[in-house]
């Protein structure tokens, strides 16, 4: 590429520095143009600069559909190809692909400000083009060791938020089979901290709204939540980092029992599904608008997921939470930080619809009581008077 060509490096340092797209050598590609690629970019994931004249597309443009095509194949890559012209061409309306002309102080066509801010301020007159060139190709290799060295720093962080949560999920159920040998299983539940009406809202106990993600019941269902996070929770923790990741995964766990105790009245649920369908929302959201939506394993279990909530004894309302709050979540994290209030005013509004239940009804005879039972029989005694008591209190004044 000659000298006169520096206005391609202009814009290629443009694209490659400020939104992560990459070179490529595409067939049959003349020396003055560049394609770049990013699977990753919502609009463009293609584009094309060159200092040909727009009107040059006509006598190009099967040549730019097969490079195209070539390049969507190979990359498994979807989207339109956005061509770039470094001249003072006039950009109609009817032309053959999304164009734009840029120059200095010049520009025609597509407005792509919105979409590159700062774009149109690219290219700019220079004294000496050669050295122009070296120094954004100098600048370039800096930035690419960097961002090598960083993508190097992701891939090898390990995803300590999933893998504990999978830890005390299994120490937890191994803890709920010991206890069941000797009492039911309902009333383990409750002890160890799952979500229940009577407890949660008329006790106080609000940290149920959290520890009963914690708990499972039975093993089957510890096994699809813990493989659902074991395929998605260290992509997802890595791409995010681990604060995001557990923000999102026990915001939606919350959520998710606060909608519970709205709508399904006074049962006892557990189970990391309401976190799991808000971390799915950020998969989704995410891969739908990066085109990444690739990974078959992850794929299935988001389906396995969607389709167990037809099946009998499911917290359906859990899971719709979850989705809720991971939809929020994803557009706090990504788009708009504002979100993160409308999401704390849904789950203010649940909470206080929960905490204006007038009634609460037992969930069967004698459950509360068992739950008793279980403290005495540990020596707590004074601690289960006080809970008996309390508990009468509930129903009394509900």
């Amino acid at each position: 590429m000659n000298s006169q060509n520096y206005k391609l490096y202009q814009m290629l340092s443009f694209f490659v520095m400020k939104f992560s797209y990459k070179t490529l050598q595409a067939p049959e590609m003349k020396k003055d143009e560049l394609w770049l690629i990013n699977p990753t970019h919502q609009y463009y994931p293609i584009i094309r600069l060159t200092t040909n004249s727009i009107e040059q597309v006509i006598f190009e443009e099967n040549r730019l559909n097969e490079t195209v095509a070539f390049i969507k194949k190979r990359l498994r890559i979807s989207g339109r190809l956005l061509d770039i012209h470094l001249c003072k061409d006039e950009i109609l309306s009817d032309e053959a692909f999304d164009s734009a002309a840029f120059d200095t102080n010049y520009h025609s066509g597509l407005d792509l400000n919105d979409i590159y801010p700062g774009i149109r301020n690219v290219i700019h007159e220079v004294n000496d083009p050669s050295l122009e060139i070296s120094e954004i190709i100098k600048e370039i290799n800096v930035y690419s060791q960097k961002a090598k060295i960083q993508r190097k720093n992701i891939r090898e962080k390990k995803p300590y938020v999933t893998y504990s949560v999978i830890i005390i999920c299994v120490i937890l159920q191994l803890f709920t089979y010991f206890l069941s040998g000797t009492y039911n299983e309902i009333d383990v539940l409750i002890l160890l901290g799952a979500n229940y009406e009577t407890f949660t809202v008329g006790l106080w106990q609000f940290f149920r709204l959290l520890t009963s993600g914690l708990l499972h019941g039975g093993i089957i269902h510890l096994a699809m939540n813990m493989l659902s996070l074991y395929y998605m929770g260290p992509y997802l923790e890595k791409e995010i980092g681990s604060a995001k990741f557990a923000l999102v995964l026990f915001g939606s766990v919350i959520t998710g029992s606060l909608m519970s105790l709205l709508l399904n009245g006074n049962t006892v649920s557990v189970g990391l599904s309401g976190g799991l369908y808000g971390l799915m929302m950020i998969y989704i959201i995410q891969s739908f608008k990066n085109n990444t939506l690739k990974d078959s394993g992850t794929i299935q279990v988001i389906v396995i997921n969607v389709l167990i909530n037809f099946v009998g004894g499911v917290d359906a309302y859990a899971h719709l939470g979850g989705t809720i709050a991971g939809a929020f979540f994803y557009y706090a994290l990504f788009e708009n930080k504002l979100s993160y209030l409308f999401l704390l005013l849904v789950i203010s509004i649940l909470a206080f619809k929960v905490y204006t239940v007038e009634t609460i009804a037992p969930k069967y005879s004698g459950t509360d009581m068992s739950v008793v039972r279980i403290y005495r029989d540990w020596g707590l005694n004074a601690y289960a008077d006080n809970l008996e008591d309390r508990l009468y209190n509930v129903y009394e004044n509900r």
